[in-house]
């Protein structure tokens, strides 16, 4: 038997990236997300995600630390990250519905959506490059 680490391709940043971001329907106007993230960081406080029907929003300057230009998914008091989740040595599986767009509009039916996930720290105002870029487009 062998084990198997996943480590970041992206040395220097101070935040490895969650990767494997999937998408899936959840239902004709929701959106279930699922990825996998390693943060060890004693400053890490959890994962941002981004949607948006413009998928250029996520591809410009993707690989940088701020990430603040982004339409990003905000947590239940209305600040990030979107999901607080432990420091962790061990590859951990994460899930996240997504039902309301950053502007607080519900999702549409027939409509593209462009989705990415970043780990975030709240303490250095940080994020790491985005994960994989995923697209949806939801169905009735």
């Amino acid at each position: 038997m062998s084990s198997c680490i996943i480590g970041s391709v992206y040395q220097g940043f101070p935040l490895d990236p969650p990767l494997g971001l999937i998408a899936y329907q959840a239902s004709s106007n929701s959106i279930r997300l699922e990825w996998w993230g390693n943060n060890s960081e004693s400053y890490f406080s959890g994962y941002v995600v981004f949607i948006t029907t413009n998928s250029n929003d996520l591809y410009t300057n993707r690989d940088s630390t701020n990430h603040f230009d982004k339409p990003y998914v905000t947590n239940s008091t209305g600040s990030l990250p979107t999901i607080k989740a432990p420091t962790t040595t061990v590859t951990s599986k994460y899930n996240y519905q997504v039902n309301t767009l950053p502007n607080g509009s519900n999702l549409v039916v027939g409509v593209t959506y462009y989705i990415a996930v970043s780990a975030y720290s709240a303490s250095k105002s940080t994020f790491s490059p985005l994960s994989n870029i995923t697209n949806i487009t939801l169905t009735n």
